[in-house]
Protein backbone atom coordinates (compact mmCIF):
# COMPACT_ATOMS: atom_id res chain seq x y z
CA UNK A 1 0.00 0.00 0.00
CA UNK A 2 1.37 3.40 -0.92
CA UNK A 3 2.13 5.83 1.88
CA UNK A 4 -0.22 8.80 1.72
CA UNK A 5 0.35 12.34 2.93
CA UNK A 6 -2.61 12.07 5.27
CA UNK A 7 -1.07 9.01 6.90
CA UNK A 8 2.10 10.96 7.55
CA UNK A 9 0.15 13.85 9.09
CA UNK A 10 -1.82 11.48 11.32
CA UNK A 11 1.37 9.73 12.41
CA UNK A 12 2.99 13.07 13.21
CA UNK A 13 -0.01 14.16 15.30
CA UNK A 14 0.01 10.83 17.14
CA UNK A 15 3.73 11.08 17.87
CA UNK A 16 3.35 14.64 19.17
CA UNK A 17 0.53 13.48 21.45
CA UNK A 18 2.61 10.56 22.75
CA UNK A 19 5.44 13.02 23.45
CA UNK A 20 3.02 15.35 25.27
CA UNK A 21 1.75 12.49 27.44
CA UNK A 22 5.35 11.47 28.23
CA UNK A 23 6.27 15.05 29.22
CA UNK A 24 3.04 15.33 31.22
CA UNK A 25 3.63 12.04 33.01
CA UNK A 26 7.11 13.18 34.00
CA UNK A 27 5.72 16.45 35.34
CA UNK A 28 2.95 14.59 37.18
CA UNK A 29 5.46 12.22 38.79
CA UNK A 30 7.54 15.20 39.95
CA UNK A 31 4.51 16.92 41.48
CA UNK A 32 3.41 13.67 43.12
CA UNK A 33 6.91 13.32 44.56
CA UNK A 34 6.71 16.71 46.30
CA UNK A 35 3.19 16.06 47.59
CA UNK A 36 1.39 18.68 45.49
CA UNK A 37 -2.42 18.54 45.35
CA UNK A 38 -3.92 16.99 42.21
CA UNK A 39 -0.36 16.20 41.02
CA UNK A 40 -1.10 14.38 37.75
CA UNK A 41 -3.15 17.27 36.39
CA UNK A 42 -1.03 20.14 37.72
CA UNK A 43 2.32 18.52 36.97
CA UNK A 44 1.30 17.53 33.45
CA UNK A 45 -0.17 20.97 32.79
CA UNK A 46 2.93 22.84 34.00
CA UNK A 47 5.42 20.58 32.20
CA UNK A 48 3.54 20.72 28.89
CA UNK A 49 3.10 24.50 29.12
CA UNK A 50 6.85 24.97 29.54
CA UNK A 51 7.63 22.45 26.77
CA UNK A 52 5.15 24.13 24.40
CA UNK A 53 6.59 27.59 24.96
CA UNK A 54 10.19 26.45 24.34
CA UNK A 55 9.07 24.83 21.08
CA UNK A 56 9.14 21.14 21.94
CA UNK A 57 7.34 18.96 19.34
CA UNK A 58 4.32 18.12 21.50
CA UNK A 59 0.60 18.56 20.88
CA UNK A 60 -2.66 17.56 22.57
CA UNK A 61 -5.77 18.89 20.90
CA UNK A 62 -9.50 18.25 21.21
CA UNK A 63 -9.44 14.96 19.29
CA UNK A 64 -6.62 13.45 21.34
CA UNK A 65 -8.26 14.63 24.57
CA UNK A 66 -11.52 12.76 24.01
CA UNK A 67 -10.52 9.31 25.35
CA UNK A 68 -9.10 10.95 28.48
CA UNK A 69 -12.22 13.09 28.91
CA UNK A 70 -14.45 10.01 28.57
CA UNK A 71 -12.62 8.23 31.39
CA UNK A 72 -12.83 11.33 33.59
CA UNK A 73 -16.54 11.60 32.78
CA UNK A 74 -17.11 8.05 34.03
CA UNK A 75 -15.11 8.80 37.19
CA UNK A 76 -17.07 11.99 37.90
CA UNK A 77 -20.34 10.21 37.23
CA UNK A 78 -19.38 7.58 39.81
CA UNK A 79 -19.40 10.32 42.47
CA UNK A 80 -23.21 10.47 42.22
CA UNK A 81 -25.04 8.31 44.73
CA UNK A 82 -28.68 7.64 45.74
CA UNK A 83 -28.54 10.14 48.62
CA UNK A 84 -27.14 13.05 46.63
CA UNK A 85 -30.39 14.46 45.28
CA UNK A 86 -32.12 13.97 48.62
CA UNK A 87 -29.79 16.68 49.93
CA UNK A 88 -30.53 19.00 46.97
CA UNK A 89 -32.83 21.15 49.13
CA UNK A 90 -29.72 22.34 50.98
CA UNK A 91 -28.36 23.80 47.72
CA UNK A 92 -31.22 26.02 46.62
CA UNK A 93 -29.52 29.23 47.85
CA UNK A 94 -26.15 28.81 46.04
CA UNK A 95 -28.00 27.82 42.88
CA UNK A 96 -30.33 30.81 43.21
CA UNK A 97 -27.39 33.18 43.74
CA UNK A 98 -25.36 31.74 40.87
CA UNK A 99 -26.83 34.13 38.24
CA UNK A 100 -26.01 37.09 40.53
CA UNK A 101 -22.43 35.85 40.91
CA UNK A 102 -22.05 35.37 37.14
CA UNK A 103 -23.45 38.82 36.39
CA UNK A 104 -21.09 40.58 38.82
CA UNK A 105 -18.13 38.46 37.67
CA UNK A 106 -18.80 39.20 33.99
CA UNK A 107 -19.21 42.95 34.62
CA UNK A 108 -15.92 43.22 36.55
CA UNK A 109 -13.90 41.05 34.14
CA UNK A 110 -15.19 42.70 30.97
CA UNK A 111 -14.37 46.09 32.52
CA UNK A 112 -10.85 44.81 33.33
CA UNK A 113 -10.19 43.70 29.77
CA UNK A 114 -11.72 46.85 28.29
CA UNK A 115 -10.09 49.45 30.56
CA UNK A 116 -6.81 47.82 31.59
CA UNK A 117 -5.99 45.45 28.72
CA UNK A 118 -7.37 47.81 26.07
CA UNK A 119 -9.23 45.09 24.16
CA UNK A 120 -11.89 46.05 21.65
CA UNK A 121 -15.49 45.71 22.96
CA UNK A 122 -16.21 42.28 21.45
CA UNK A 123 -12.89 40.74 22.52
CA UNK A 124 -13.16 42.22 26.03
CA UNK A 125 -16.73 40.93 26.38
CA UNK A 126 -16.10 37.32 25.39
CA UNK A 127 -12.72 37.18 27.14
CA UNK A 128 -14.45 38.30 30.34
CA UNK A 129 -17.41 35.91 30.20
CA UNK A 130 -17.05 33.05 32.75
CA UNK A 131 -17.85 30.38 30.15
CA UNK A 132 -16.00 27.57 28.39
CA UNK A 133 -13.17 28.16 25.94
CA UNK A 134 -14.74 26.62 22.85
CA UNK A 135 -18.11 28.29 23.32
CA UNK A 136 -16.66 31.76 23.99
CA UNK A 137 -14.25 31.52 21.03
CA UNK A 138 -17.04 30.49 18.65
CA UNK A 139 -19.51 33.10 19.90
CA UNK A 140 -16.85 35.82 19.97
CA UNK A 141 -15.59 35.03 16.48
CA UNK A 142 -19.11 35.33 15.09
CA UNK A 143 -19.41 38.80 16.66
CA UNK A 144 -16.06 40.28 15.67
CA UNK A 145 -13.87 39.31 18.62
CA UNK A 146 -10.24 38.25 18.21
CA UNK A 147 -10.61 34.48 18.52
CA UNK A 148 -6.97 33.79 19.40
CA UNK A 149 -6.95 36.37 22.19
CA UNK A 150 -10.24 35.11 23.63
CA UNK A 151 -8.99 31.52 23.53
CA UNK A 152 -5.63 32.34 25.12
CA UNK A 153 -7.20 34.41 27.91
CA UNK A 154 -9.61 31.62 28.82
CA UNK A 155 -6.86 29.01 28.59
CA UNK A 156 -4.65 31.11 30.89
CA UNK A 157 -7.57 31.62 33.31
CA UNK A 158 -8.20 27.90 33.57
CA UNK A 159 -4.45 27.27 33.89
CA UNK A 160 -4.17 29.75 36.78
CA UNK A 161 -7.33 28.61 38.56
CA UNK A 162 -6.53 24.91 38.27
CA UNK A 163 -2.98 25.58 39.43
CA UNK A 164 -3.79 27.88 42.37
CA UNK A 165 -7.13 26.69 43.74
CA UNK A 166 -6.07 23.22 44.98
CA UNK A 167 -3.37 24.85 47.13
CA UNK A 168 -5.86 27.37 48.52
CA UNK A 169 -8.55 24.75 49.18
CA UNK A 170 -5.97 22.59 50.92
CA UNK A 171 -6.01 25.06 53.81
CA UNK A 172 -9.65 24.09 54.41
CA UNK A 173 -9.29 20.35 53.90
CA UNK A 174 -6.33 17.94 54.18
CA UNK A 175 -5.63 15.73 51.14
CA UNK A 176 -7.67 12.54 50.97
CA UNK A 177 -6.94 9.50 48.81
CA UNK A 178 -9.39 8.84 45.99
CA UNK A 179 -11.18 5.49 46.38
CA UNK A 180 -10.03 3.31 43.56
CA UNK A 181 -10.83 -0.41 43.46
CA UNK A 182 -13.46 -1.53 40.99
CA UNK A 183 -16.43 -3.15 42.72
CA UNK A 184 -20.02 -4.21 42.17
CA UNK A 185 -22.36 -3.84 45.15
CA UNK A 186 -19.38 -3.87 47.48
CA UNK A 187 -17.84 -7.01 45.98
CA UNK A 188 -14.31 -7.13 44.57
CA UNK A 189 -15.03 -10.22 42.44
CA UNK A 190 -13.92 -10.13 38.83
CA UNK A 191 -12.74 -6.50 38.81
CA UNK A 192 -11.52 -6.66 35.20
CA UNK A 193 -14.85 -7.95 33.93
CA UNK A 194 -16.70 -5.35 36.01
CA UNK A 195 -14.61 -2.52 34.62
CA UNK A 196 -15.11 -3.70 31.04
CA UNK A 197 -18.85 -4.16 31.54
CA UNK A 198 -19.75 -1.04 33.50
CA UNK A 199 -16.93 1.35 32.71
CA UNK A 200 -16.55 0.41 29.06
CA UNK A 201 -20.31 0.30 28.60
CA UNK A 202 -20.71 3.73 30.18
CA UNK A 203 -18.10 5.21 27.85
CA UNK A 204 -19.48 3.61 24.69
CA UNK A 205 -23.12 4.40 25.47
CA UNK A 206 -22.29 7.88 26.75
CA UNK A 207 -20.28 8.84 23.68
CA UNK A 208 -23.11 7.68 21.42
CA UNK A 209 -25.80 9.55 23.40
CA UNK A 210 -23.65 12.66 23.77
CA UNK A 211 -22.97 12.79 20.04
CA UNK A 212 -26.59 12.18 19.05
CA UNK A 213 -27.92 14.81 21.48
CA UNK A 214 -25.13 17.24 20.55
CA UNK A 215 -24.29 17.85 24.20
CA UNK A 216 -21.63 20.47 24.96
CA UNK A 217 -18.31 18.67 25.56
CA UNK A 218 -20.16 15.49 24.55
CA UNK A 219 -17.09 13.29 24.99
CA UNK A 220 -17.11 14.25 28.71
CA UNK A 221 -20.81 14.84 29.39
CA UNK A 222 -22.15 11.69 27.70
CA UNK A 223 -20.12 9.16 29.75
CA UNK A 224 -20.63 11.32 32.86
CA UNK A 225 -24.41 11.25 32.45
CA UNK A 226 -24.57 7.47 31.93
CA UNK A 227 -22.24 6.77 34.85
CA UNK A 228 -24.19 9.21 37.05
CA UNK A 229 -27.50 7.47 36.30
CA UNK A 230 -26.01 4.04 37.04
CA UNK A 231 -24.58 5.20 40.37
CA UNK A 232 -27.43 7.49 41.47
CA UNK A 233 -29.96 4.69 40.96
CA UNK A 234 -27.81 2.20 42.86
CA UNK A 235 -27.44 -0.19 39.92
CA UNK A 236 -23.67 -0.32 40.43
CA UNK A 237 -20.91 1.29 42.47
CA UNK A 238 -17.94 0.44 40.26
CA UNK A 239 -14.78 2.54 40.52
CA UNK A 240 -12.06 3.25 37.94
CA UNK A 241 -8.57 2.06 39.00
CA UNK A 242 -6.07 4.66 40.19
CA UNK A 243 -3.63 4.03 37.34
CA UNK A 244 -6.28 4.67 34.69
CA UNK A 245 -7.51 7.79 36.46
CA UNK A 246 -3.93 9.09 36.71
CA UNK A 247 -3.42 8.49 32.98
CA UNK A 248 -6.60 10.40 32.17
CA UNK A 249 -5.51 13.26 34.43
CA UNK A 250 -2.15 13.43 32.65
CA UNK A 251 -3.98 13.72 29.32
CA UNK A 252 -6.23 16.45 30.71
CA UNK A 253 -3.28 18.45 32.04
CA UNK A 254 -1.35 18.01 28.79
CA UNK A 255 -4.28 19.41 26.80
CA UNK A 256 -4.35 22.59 28.91
CA UNK A 257 -0.57 23.02 28.81
CA UNK A 258 -0.30 22.52 25.04
CA UNK A 259 -2.72 25.39 24.38
CA UNK A 260 0.21 27.78 24.72
CA UNK A 261 2.14 26.34 21.78
CA UNK A 262 3.53 28.98 19.42
CA UNK A 263 3.68 31.76 22.00
CA UNK A 264 6.94 33.51 22.79
CA UNK A 265 7.87 33.81 26.44
CA UNK A 266 7.09 37.54 26.30
CA UNK A 267 3.67 36.97 24.73
CA UNK A 268 2.93 34.22 27.23
CA UNK A 269 3.90 36.50 30.14
CA UNK A 270 1.56 39.24 28.85
CA UNK A 271 -1.39 36.86 28.41
CA UNK A 272 -0.71 35.36 31.84
CA UNK A 273 -0.52 38.80 33.47
CA UNK A 274 -3.80 39.96 31.91
CA UNK A 275 -5.50 36.68 32.79
CA UNK A 276 -4.08 36.86 36.31
CA UNK A 277 -5.87 40.15 36.90
CA UNK A 278 -9.25 38.72 35.91
CA UNK A 279 -8.51 35.50 37.80
CA UNK A 280 -7.81 37.41 41.03
CA UNK A 281 -11.11 39.24 40.56
CA UNK A 282 -12.95 35.97 40.01
CA UNK A 283 -11.31 34.13 42.92
CA UNK A 284 -11.91 37.03 45.33
CA UNK A 285 -15.56 37.10 44.26
CA UNK A 286 -15.79 33.30 44.50
CA UNK A 287 -14.56 33.18 48.08
CA UNK A 288 -16.66 36.19 49.08
CA UNK A 289 -19.83 34.45 47.85
CA UNK A 290 -18.69 31.12 49.36
CA UNK A 291 -18.06 32.72 52.76
CA UNK A 292 -21.45 34.47 52.77
CA UNK A 293 -23.33 31.38 51.64
CA UNK A 294 -21.43 29.22 54.12
CA UNK A 295 -22.29 31.62 56.93
CA UNK A 296 -25.97 31.80 55.99
CA UNK A 297 -26.48 28.08 55.38
CA UNK A 298 -23.71 26.23 57.23
CA UNK A 299 -22.53 24.64 53.97
CA UNK A 300 -18.88 23.77 53.48
CA UNK A 301 -17.07 26.91 52.25
CA UNK A 302 -14.52 24.88 50.28
CA UNK A 303 -17.26 22.99 48.44
CA UNK A 304 -19.19 26.18 47.63
CA UNK A 305 -15.95 27.77 46.39
CA UNK A 306 -15.33 24.84 44.04
CA UNK A 307 -18.94 24.99 42.83
CA UNK A 308 -18.55 28.71 42.03
CA UNK A 309 -14.91 28.63 40.91
CA UNK A 310 -14.05 29.92 37.40
CA UNK A 311 -12.17 26.76 36.42
CA UNK A 312 -13.30 23.94 34.16
CA UNK A 313 -16.01 21.48 35.17
CA UNK A 314 -13.74 18.44 34.95
CA UNK A 315 -10.82 20.11 36.74
CA UNK A 316 -12.83 21.53 39.65
CA UNK A 317 -14.77 18.30 40.07
CA UNK A 318 -11.49 16.38 40.25
CA UNK A 319 -10.31 18.70 43.04
CA UNK A 320 -13.55 17.99 44.95
CA UNK A 321 -13.10 14.26 44.39
CA UNK A 322 -9.52 14.35 45.66
CA UNK A 323 -10.71 16.07 48.87
CA UNK A 324 -13.61 13.65 49.48
CA UNK A 325 -16.11 16.46 48.94
CA UNK A 326 -19.24 16.06 46.77
CA UNK A 327 -18.20 16.29 43.10
CA UNK A 328 -21.85 15.91 42.14
CA UNK A 329 -22.65 19.28 43.70
CA UNK A 330 -19.76 20.91 41.82
CA UNK A 331 -20.90 19.31 38.56
CA UNK A 332 -24.49 20.55 38.94
CA UNK A 333 -23.36 24.14 39.61
CA UNK A 334 -20.87 24.18 36.74
CA UNK A 335 -23.46 22.78 34.33
CA UNK A 336 -25.83 25.55 35.44
CA UNK A 337 -23.04 28.11 34.89
CA UNK A 338 -22.33 26.85 31.37
CA UNK A 339 -26.01 26.89 30.40
CA UNK A 340 -26.58 30.37 31.84
CA UNK A 341 -23.57 31.85 30.06
CA UNK A 342 -24.42 30.15 26.76
CA UNK A 343 -27.99 31.45 26.84
CA UNK A 344 -27.50 34.93 28.30
CA UNK A 345 -24.10 36.06 26.94
CA UNK A 346 -25.13 36.41 23.26
CA UNK A 347 -28.41 38.07 24.24
CA UNK A 348 -26.76 40.74 26.40
CA UNK A 349 -23.91 41.54 23.99
CA UNK A 350 -24.43 44.76 22.07
CA UNK A 351 -21.59 45.67 19.67
CA UNK A 352 -20.36 49.25 19.76
CA UNK A 353 -21.14 51.51 16.81
CA UNK A 354 -17.39 51.97 16.41
CA UNK A 355 -16.85 48.24 16.36
CA UNK A 356 -16.03 47.14 12.78
CA UNK A 357 -18.09 44.00 13.28
CA UNK A 358 -21.26 45.93 14.07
Amino acid sequence: MAWRQGDGDAARVAMRFVAAVAVGALGGAMFAGIGAPLPWVLGSMAACAVASIVGAPIAAGAATRRPMAAVIGVVLGSSFHPGLFAAARDWWLPLALLPVFLGVAALLCVTWFRRVAGFDPATAYFAGMPGGIAEMVLMGGERGADERTVGLIHAARIFLVVFALPFVIRHFHPPVAIPAPVSIAGSALWPDAALLLWGGGSIATGLLIGRLLRLPAWHLMGPLAVSAVLHATGITDFRVPVWLLAAAQVGLGATIGCRFAGLTLRAFARVLALAAGSTLILLALTFAFAALIGRWTGLDIALVALAYSPGGLAEMSMVALSLALEPGVVIVHHLARVVLVLVVAPLVFRPSRQDPAS
